[in-house]
Formats: structure tokens, C-alpha cells, sequence
């Protein structure tokens, strides 16, 4: 039986713009597949079989063939940093492929600073201490090697930490005398020098001053469409931007304004540029089908490959006392948190550790105790990354109505390395519970935080079944999921964390006509074979925003 708009469907008078007829149409609105639906003013109006749907359309409809392929709801990344996923294609490439030791990394700075302007930044991204063959973290000693007349900042790949050279060191006078702020670190030397090394955002903003680094509205927005590009060409329809300043809103606004934001995107304003910014009076003012803001990120703790996220039992590869520390102390984020909900915002705090876990679940406890009341319209408070989430936390987090938006990337890219270096084999085995997650009933989602990992959904969802590290080996096989669990992650059960499941996140009538067409169904492929999947056309709003063969066009 077709499922459709009354206004559409036996009319004469609102016939469809576009219909898709013998495809494999997994809807995640209803158990198993149809074959075809029928899409008007950029919304769905109809699904069902074929002969139903071509009985809707009428002379002015658009008829497409899917001809078998496969088409899901459109990707709903809800973790991702597009300007500085942007800025990172226009930076040095310091990741492990492009520079597998330091002496190849310092070649490639200094080449980029022999073309950069006497004064101006040399600028790379990717760097990862614990995969380049020196298996160590840069100095300034290195990065003088590279140039010493230009100032140079090295962004680690997980975005928690930046490398500078001497004349950064001197020119924002770094010495062995300047203290570690709280919630930062400054590596030092056995001496206690500053080494060029500096973790976390407290004690980052000592060094990386905005003015310095961040590009012109010309390049910010470049930026921004370049990151656009990329989501649309592995599916993703919808995007949380998950720290936001004033700064990129207004960049935003001019992509929008110029109707180049062919995505819709979700802004969390980052927990820096709270002071004198109002993020609810920006929720009132940013509020439409495209542009919108979600709430406020907090980044509570840090990263465990650098040994700052807040664990409550020492890391298993240092001194046996160390356990990382909280960015934000326990009391700010009470009162961060609390302010938050207060204004009906949701929080998303970024949780790598289980000891952040506890604060930040404290931190929500008592601001919904405080209030009384809930948020809005169904949301939901939500936690970040969640890498080593305990069961506890997973019960405390049903009562209280906590999400998960899980950064299940950890087990390819870091699994390995968690589980014989970081966290031990037991802590580091059970990384980003999913099973577990998704068999308490917590609402959740999927990410991949570009540009800490590629955005690839696909490659995301097949790690999420499989769970296969980089080694190639299965960590923790019991938290694996089935990729109908796993393709929720970024289509139906993600649009429920953003709190926009009436409008996206299914193929259902009334439902914004958002999909992703792809050359086979990864719901009943092989595991090993989702990551290989290829996005054939990205669609929004019933437009096609990327399409694969550009000569024979997906929409003619």
C-alpha cells in the first residue's frame, strides 16, 4: 500500500516534480525495503511500489530509473568541524601518509615557508606523535629546522594539541618560568624549557592567536565550501558544526546569503565564545530549514592519545598515578551547564574519559534538578565521543535522558594503540560501546569529528559492525552491531539526537527529500564491504548537490 500525502495523491492539481522508480529504497521509517517514491517541493511526498508511484506523476513529473540501486535517508553527520576541515586541505599535510617521519615533515614545512610571505604563518594539520616512525612528538627545534623566520604551528591530528617553533616561543614569551593554565600543558624538557608542545585550549591559546592563524573571510569561506564538497560527496545531507565562534556564523550567513550552503547545517557555539555572546538570541535569530543552531559544545576533558583525557584510573602506559585532567574544572562546567539549560539549549560535551563522563553527568544532574524541567521539544543533553564509557555510565545516562553521539572511529584508527599503550587491554578492548549503547535504548548517532578522521559515513558504519582496527584485528567483538543498527547511527537515530526526526533522518512523506543514492545496499552487503560502498548522487531538498557521473546526470 502506498504511503502518502493526502494532498498529493489523487489530485490532479499537485502531481510530483520527481519520482524514483526500481530501486532498493530503505526508508529506516518501516521494516524492509520499497522500490520507489515521489518527491514535491523538496519534501517526499509518497512511497511504495512502483506501479503506485508512477500512478501519482503526472505531465510535468520527472521520472528517474534507480535501476537497483540502493537509496537511504541523507547522512546526518552530527560531530564535524567543516572550517577547519577546510583549512586543513589548504595547510601542510602533516598526517603519517603524506610525512611517515619527522625529518620528511620538517622538508615539507620548509618548502611551503620558501613560498609564504616573509612574516606570515606557516601553517600544517594531521600530525599524529604516535604513528610517525620517530614515535615522538615534535620540538621547536625540530620546526627550526624548517624556518626560522616565520612563525610555525602544527596542529596535532586530534586537534588537542599545537607544535611551534622558537619564534613563536619568543614572540608570546613561552620560558621555563611561565606556568601550565589551568585545564593546559606545556611539554617541557628534563630541564623544564618549554619543548615547542602545547595541550589542550588553555594552554593552546598562549600560542595560536586567531588574528595570527585564522584565514580571511575570503578564505574562511573558501573553507567552508570546500568541507561542503567533501560531505556532499560521501552522502551527508545534514551536518552538525560542533564549535562554532562568531567569526564562522558570519561566514555562514554569507555562504547562505550567496546560496552556496547546499547543506543543512546545525552550529553549536563553542564554550570560548560564550563570554558576551548570546547563544539563545542566536538560536532565535539562526533559525530555518537550512541554518540553525543546536546549542552549545563544551569540551570538558581532553584526548586519550595524548594522555589529557580524565580518566578515573591511571593511564596504563605512564607512572601508574597519572589519569589525565579536566579542561573545564568541575564547578565551571556546573555553572556552563546550567546556564545552558536554563535557556532550553542543548549541551554537547565532549567526554573522551570516564572521569569527564562522571562531571559532565554530574554537571547535567544537577542542572535539570535545579530547573525542573526538561529541554524542549524531546532533546536531549548529549555526550561526545564517549571512548570509555563504563556500563555504570550507561545506566546513569538512560535515568537521566542523556544521549551518545559515538566517535566509533577510535577502534580503526586508534584501537590498536588504546589497547596495548594507552588503556590496557581490558579499558582499551571495549572503546566506543555501541552494543552496549544501543542495548540500554539510549538515543544515539555516529561521527567522525573531521578532520580528526576523514567524513566517510560508509567507512564509519562499516567500522561500527565490524570493528576492525588498522592492525586488522577485531577489538572487543561484543560491542560490534548490525548495520541496520549502524546505518540508524547516521540517518533515522541521529536525526532524533538533533531533535529533528519530524523533518529528515527517514524517507517518509512530509519529511524534507533528502537521500543519498548509492551502488549497493549496505544493509545487506557484506560487513567487510560496507567501507567500499560508492555514493553515486548526494540529493537536498529534491536537488542533486553531487552526483558521481557528471555525463550521465542523475536527475537529467
Amino acid at each position: 500500500m502506498v504511503d502518502c500525502l493526502a494532498a498529493g495523491a489523487d489530485t490532479g492539481t499537485l502531481r510530483p516534480d520527481l519520482i524514483c522508480l526500481g530501486g532498493v529504497v530503505q526508508t529506516m521509517a518501516a521494516p524492509g525495503p520499497v522500490t520507489a517514491f515521489a518527491v514535491r517541493d523538496g519534501r517526499f511526498v509518497a512511497v511504495g511500489s512502483d506501479a503506485e508511484i508512477a500512478a501519482l506523476a503526472g505531465p510535468g513529473t520527472t521520472r528517474v530509473d534507480l535501476a537497483g540501486r540502493t537509496v537511504l535517508p541523507g547522512f546526518v553527520e552530527t560531530h564535524v568541524h567543516p572550517h577547519m576541515s577546510g583549512n586543513a586541505e589548504a595547510d601542510v599535510d602533516a598526517g603519517v601518509t603524506a610525512c611517515p617521519d619527522v625529518d620528511t615533515l620538517v622538508v615539507a614545512l620548509a618548502a611551503r615557508a620558501a613560498g609564504t610571505a616573509p612574516g606570515q604563518a606557516v601553517l600544517a594539520a594531521g600530525f599524529d606523535d604516535t604513528l610517525v616512525a620517530d614515535d615522538r612528538g615534535l620540538t621547536a627545534t625540530d620546526l627550526d629546522r624548517a624556518d626560522t623566520t616565520r612563525p610555525i604551528f602544527v596542529r596535532h591530528l586530534s586537534g588537542h594539541a599545537v607544535y611551534v617553533n622558537s619564534l613563536v616561543l619568543q614572540a608570546k614569551g613561552i620560558d621555563r618560568d611561565t606556568p601550565d593554565p589551568e585545564g593546559g600543558v606545556i611539554v617541557r624538557d628534563a630541564s623544564g624549557a618549554p619543548t615547542g608542545e602545547f595541550r589542550e585550549m588553555p594552554a593552546m591559546s598562549l600560542v595560536v592567536d586567531p588574528a595570527e592563524t585564522m584565514p580571511g573571510p575570503e578564505d574562511l569561506d573558501a573553507s567552508l565550501r570546500r568541507a561542503l564538497a567533501r560531505m556532499a560527496s560521501v552522502g551527508v545531507t545534514s551536518f552538525s558544526d560542533m564549535y562554532v565562534t562568531p567569526v564562522m556564523i558570519d561566514s555562514y550567513r554569507r555562504l547562505q546569503a550567496a546560496g552556496d550552503l547546499t547543506l543543512r547545517g546545525r552550529l553549536y557555539i563553542g564554550s570560548g565564545a560564550l563570554d558576551g555572546f548570546d547563544p539563545a538570541a542566536a538560536a532565535e535569530d539562526l533559525s530555518g530549514d537550512t541554518l540553525t543552531v543546536g546549542g552549545v559544545k563544551l569540551i570538558s576533558d581532553g584526548s586519550i592519545q595524548l594522555h589529557t583525557g580524565a580518566l578515573s584510573e591511571p593511564y596504563h602506559d605512564l607512572d601508574g598515578c597519572h589519569c589525565g585532567e579536566m579542561a573545564i574544572p568541575s564547578g565551571d562546567l556546573d555553572v556552563m551547564v546550567a546556564r545552558c539549560h536554563a535557556a532550553g539549549l542543548q549541551v554537547a560535551i565532549h567526554t573522551n574519559g570516564d572521569h569527564a563522563i562522571d562531571v559532565a553527568l554530574d554537571a547535567i544532574e544537577k542542572a535539570v534538578a535545579a530547573s525542573g524541567r526538561g529541554l524542549p521539544n524531546g532533546l536531549q543533553h548529549r555526550l561526545e565521543h564517549v571512548q570509555t564509557l563504563r556500563e555504570d555510565q550507561i545506566r546513569r545516562m538512560s535515568e537521566l535522558g542523556v544521549a551518545a553521539s559515538v566517535f566509533v572511529n577510535h577502534v580503526y584508527y586508534w584501537g590498536d594503540r588504546h589497547r596495548d599503550r594507552f588503556l590496557g587491554p581490558d579499558r582499551g578492548g571495549r572503546i566506543s560501546p555501541l552494543a552496549s549503547i544501543t542495548g540500554a535504548g539510549l538515543r544515539f548517532a555516529l561521527h567522525c569529528d573531521s578532520p580528526v578522521t576523514p567524513v566517510d559515513p560508509l567507512f564509519t558504519i562499516g567500522t561500527a559492525v565490524t570493528r576492525i582496527t588498522r592492525g586488522g584485528q577485531v577489538l572487543g567483538p561484543e560491542q560490534r552491531v548490525d548495520a541496520a543498527t549502524a546505518v540508524a547511527g547516521y540517518t533515522s537515530e541521529a536525526a532524533l539526537l538533533v531533535g529533528e526526526d519530524a523533518v529528515k533522518g527517514s524517507i517518509a512523506p512530509g519529511l524534507f527529500a533528502d537521500f543519498v543514492v548509492l551502488d549497493t545496499d549496505p544493509l545487506s552487503c557484506p560487513p567487510s564491504a560496507i567501507k567500499d560502498v560508492a555514493v553515486l548522487a548526494t540529493v537536498v531538498d529534491g536537488r542533486v548537490v553531487f552526483d558521481a557521473d557528471t555525463d550521465r546526470p542523475f536527475i537529467p
